[in-house]
């Protein structure tokens, strides 16, 4: 009884607390990011964030250990099933869509993962509505997206979970598509996106630019709005694997003046997509396509970012 007592006033202080949540790709990803001490393996991969995002269909497991077994805390889970399976301990997600934290403790240390239960693809019906809401077709795979297929979900969007942490400083509300009206809404969501644009971060601030995270302001498309916005059937945004983002250190909207030539225009999209290509060099495992934009009369010089798998490269 006082176990139960204990572990449900961490589960209310881990909620209250409102962490910043990650994700990551692999374990050498990650590993380079921060060290603290204690680290969380999932699926086989070691997650060093604090918090994690993951985004899984109702009845999957998540096969969860970490490095500090002896000192840990054990798993606390809001809601699903733990079970023992040896040298680790599964969670099996609810049937329900949702979010449901999940935490371990070492110490005065805190893990938390953010897990989004889905709705799941099959869901989406033969007009491409998703319970009301009109997503659109999806295509059927081609070669230039290795990676990507159709989504095996889609995650519910509502305003209590909206501003929810989905990597150390980016949430759900940087990828929900902007043009659903009302709630709940509907997207789409990777944790290789996640892990680019978190090293990407870290990457271009250590070239002395101040700026907290990048602004995105295109994240998923629902394949019905790609195609009326004039971007094709096929598109990284359609499978949530894509980011249009700018670096906005100064909050006014526009992408900052890189080069520090006076102005803010395709120069400096040049120069941020020239630091994602650096990037993807480093990580091979994150090669996608890099895209630069240039000023127009109705929006800013941007860049596109995405883990497609192959390599692409352009400019507009």
């Amino acid at each position: 009884m006082q176990i139960n007592t204990l572990r449900a006033i961490l589960v209310s202080w881990v909620l209250l607390a409102g962490l910043g949540a990650g994700a990551t790709l692999s374990d050498a990803t990650v590993r380079g990011q921060i060290s603290p001490k204690l680290s969380v393996d999932i699926n086989g991969y070691a997650y060093d964030w604090t918090n994690i995002g993951r985004f899984v269909l109702p009845g999957e497991t998540l096969r969860l250990g970490t490095s500090d077994n002896a000192n840990s805390s054990g798993w606390v889970a809001s809601a699903g099933e733990l079970v023992d399976e040896g040298s680790a301990t599964g969670w099996v997600a609810p049937q329900e869509p949702g979010l449901y934290p999940i935490i371990v403790t070492s110490g005065t240390t805190v893990r938390r993962i953010n897990a989004f239960v889905m709705i799941p693809y099959d869901s989406l019906d033969k007009k491409g509505y998703l319970k009301g809401v009109k997503i659109g077709k999806y295509p059927k795979p081609i070669v230039e997206f290795p990676n990507f297929t159709k989504p095996k979900g889609f995650i519910v969007v509502t305003p209590d979970n909206l501003d929810t942490p989905v990597s150390p400083r980016y949430t759900l509300r940087d990828f929900a598509p902007r043009t659903m009206e009302g709630f709940p809404k509907y997207t789409v969501l990777r944790e290789e996106l996640l892990v680019k644009l978190e090293l990407l971060t870290d990457l271009v601030q250590s070239r002395g630019f101040k700026f907290d995270r990048f602004l995105v302001f295109s994240g998923y498309r629902p394949p019905a709005v790609n195609r009326r916005v004039r971007y094709g059937r096929n598109s990284a945004h359609i499978y949530g694997g894509a980011a249009d983002i700018i670096v906005d250190g100064n909050s006014d909207g526009q992408l900052d003046d890189l080069n520090h030539d006076g102005q803010s225009n395709r120069k400096d999209a040049k120069l941020l997509a020239g630091y994602a290509e650096e990037l993807e060099a480093q990580h091979p495992e994150l090669v996608g396509g890099v895209g630069w934009y240039s000023r127009t009369r109705s929006r800013g010089a941007f860049i596109h970012v995405d883990v497609r798998g192959t390599r692409s490269r352009w400019h507009q």
